[in-house]
């Protein structure tokens, strides 16, 4: 495992150079690379990332939440953005950033780079109670098709990483995480669902499973059901899930599937969340190419859909998280 860690100093600072320290848990040295002063994450904030713009995208309401104020955090490293996640209690926000994992520090403004030579495709992060990182990894790319060899990662703070162990379960790829205000851990595994029509057998629809905390070993099938590919996924503080399906949001509940907004067509959700005041964020673009908007839905059954973001300040944004105070 190999670790880089960067201080972000004072507006004008330059870059005083990078320095690679040894694997396993040595403490991280701190380089130092330039970023923008002053600009922080609070609970209340929404947190993307943009690869165009290889930064943390903040986006903060202004009084009476009906506009938001958009700021760039650069990171100082390549972004290839899959998920990200914000924990105000452990004052992080954490980057599934491919080939690794990036974590920027909101008190102290450095950002740490955590490679393994173990890793695949990196999809998602996700904070727990405890400040561990729990890392969704699909696996290695075979031709085009993945093999069914994902894993699911703890990264301690004390920068210790292994795999998560499961009894009798083994992952083929973890793809989306979330975790509800009780600590349940809850995992959407890519091709762990019914076989799809017409492929072989070679393509498989999306799973939902769920594992308790603090162990995380004993994983519970809650969804296995033909059509779901999921681009976005957020858990309800009521027991319900929000999946962007490609371009189409959906609820999911115990009883069935609600395509939400009388099943609008968006370009591509590729990043959803729910706030503390029970409003919906989601994030709808194809690629950094194209323009991206970032909408708040105030109303799921009137579809009361705003527009907060679009275009070249958020272009390439993927993933969102929407600060809930839970933890």
């Amino acid at each position: 495992m190999r670790k880089l860690r960067y201080t972000i100093p004072r507006v004008g600072a330059v870059v005083l150079g990078l320095m690679l320290i040894a694997p396993a848990t040595a403490p991280a040295q701190a380089p130092q690379v330039g970023a923008s002063e002053g600009v922080s994450i609070r609970p209340g904030d929404l947190v993307s990332v943009s690869g165009r713009y290889d930064s943390l995208l903040r986006l903060r309401p202004r009084k009476g939440g009906k506009r938001y104020k958009l700021a760039k955090i650069p990171m100082g490293v390549r972004m290839k953005p899959k998920g990200v996640d914000h924990s105000s209690y452990c004052e992080k926000v954490a980057v599934a950033n491919s080939a690794n994992v990036v974590i920027y520090d909101t008190w102290d403004h450095t950002v740490e780079v955590l490679e393994d030579n173990r890793f695949g495709l990196i999809a998602d992060v996700q904070w727990d109670m405890q400040c561990n990182l729990i890392i969704a990894d699909m696996g290695g790319d075979s031709v085009g098709r993945w093999p069914r060899d994902g894993n699911v990662w703890l990264y301690s703070p004390n920068g210790n990483l292994r795999r998560i162990a499961t009894r009798g379960h083994n992952w083929v790829n973890p793809t989306f995480l979330d975790m509800d205000e009780w600590g349940t851990l809850y995992i959407v595994d890519k091709g762990a669902g019914p076989k799809m029509p017409g492929t072989n057998g070679q393509w498989h629809f999306d799973a939902i499973f769920k594992v308790g905390a603090p162990r995380y070993t004993q994983p519970q099938e809650l969804y296995r059901r033909p059509g779901l590919q999921v681009t976005a996924f957020a858990s309800r503080p009521d027991g319900t899930f929000l999946v962007g399906n490609g371009d189409v949001l959906l609820l999911l509940e115990k009883t069935g599937v609600l395509p939400l907004c009388g099943g609008k067509g968006f370009r591509r959700i590729n990043g959803v969340d729910i706030n503390s005041d029970r409003e919906i964020f989601l994030v709808d673009g194809f690629d950094v190419y194209e323009d991206t908007v970032v909408y708040r839905l105030k109303d799921e059954y009137t579809c009361s859909l705003t527009a907060i973001a679009e275009g070249r300040m958020v272009q390439g944004a993927q993933g969102l998280v929407a600060g809930l105070p839970r933890r």
